[in-house]
């Protein structure tokens, strides 16, 4: 059943950000510095202040005291800069990977939530001027396409995650496009894959059992071939993101334990083609402090793929999967 809910899942979900989700959870902003970032917040709250508690279906839940979350976004459009002079307010391409980490600072684990990229949420419309014309129930992708500028474009995004999860604060982002997954496979010194079919068509080295090591734009090509390669479903691309994934995450650890400057380094690469509401410089000293966090399995919601009277994919969220994450990973019952 799980299987065939991911053959169901058309977007590409871009392999380098998956990378970059490695870096992001290793991006902790540390419980008791939080009011240090109040210059890049605005609808952040400035700090903790008092705990908030919600009743519900008769059960009180407390917010827990130390939980960060952080959005990360891939986007499917080939630079976050705008090269033209001709303003566009809904050019911003879309966010084909969503990846919430909701980070216990308490516990010392980094809860995921992956959000299907056609999830039907409320998404705020920009009209051809650029003004808010309201919301529409659209895919949650479909955010990052409206805005002038990336940081725009983030600001909707993290909005419709937010309408999704019942309101909840989005403390941090980080977002890149898929020009990014040369620059982090040969920053980790290239990826070793192992190639589990036959992929000659794709590169005639890449024969079925042998293992490989990515270079440069090699890594763009495992990740996103589809053609020709297998079956051609998919279902064998995300597996083939998930061998790229749990490589990386080695050779990311590996990294990380020769230099400790290496997190830095890393994200000075990236600054030119990522979008963040956080400095380079706190990214880099958090990557080095939680390391050794628990990351936990990545958790999907359930709910139900349709194909929609205009032949769109959507994805509806199981009434209550939204709010049951939320309470379990970020609240605790009283």
């Amino acid at each position: 059943m799980h299987r065939d809910r991911r053959i169901l899942i058309r977007a590409i979900i871009i392999g380098g950000v998956v990378i970059l989700a490695l870096a992001a959870v290793l991006i902790i902003l540390n419980n008791n510095e939080r009011a240090r970032y109040a210059e890049s917040r605005d609808s952040m709250s400035a700090g903790f202040g008092q705990l908030k508690t919600v009743e519900i279906g008769g059960e009180t839940y407390r917010e827990k005291p130390a939980i960060t979350t952080l959005l990360i976004a891939g986007i499917d459009k080939d630079g976050t800069r705008q090269n033209s002079d001709v303003v566009s307010y809904r050019n911003g391409g879309q966010a084909d990977f969503l990846l919430l980490l909701a980070i216990d600072h308490t516990e010392k684990k980094i809860h995921q939530l992956q959000i299907d990229r056609d999830t039907m949420t409320p998404v705020s419309v920009l009209g051809v001027f650029g003004n808010e014309v309201g919301t529409r129930v659209l895919q949650i992708c479909l955010a990052h396409s409206f805005g002038a500028t990336p940081q725009d474009n983030a600001k909707y995004t993290v909005k419709a995650v937010q309408n999704l999860l019942e309101g909840i604060e989005v403390d941090g982002y980080y977002m890149v496009d898929y020009s990014a997954i040369p620059v982090l496979n040969d920053a980790l010194g290239g990826v070793p894959v192992k190639i589990n079919y036959d992929m000659t068509a794709v590169n005639p080295d890449w024969k079925e059992g042998s293992t490989v090591t990515l270079r440069g734009k090699e890594a763009e090509a495992f990740v996103r071939a589809r053609r020709n390669v297998g079956s051609g479903e998919n279902v064998e691309r995300m597996d083939r993101q998930n061998e790229f994934m749990r490589s990386a995450i080695e050779r990311m650890r590996k990294k990380l334990g020769e230099n400790s400057s290496f997190g830095e380094e890393l994200l000075n690469l990236l600054q030119d083609i990522a979008v963040s509401n956080m400095t380079v410089k706190r990214l880099a000293d958090e990557m080095v402090k939680a390391r050794d966090y628990e990351i936990l399995a990545v958790d999907h919601p359930e709910g139900e793929h349709i194909i929609s009277t205009q032949n769109v994919m959507e994805f509806h969220m199981k009434e209550g999967a939204a709010l049951n994450w939320v309470l379990n990973h970020m609240y605790v019952k009283q």
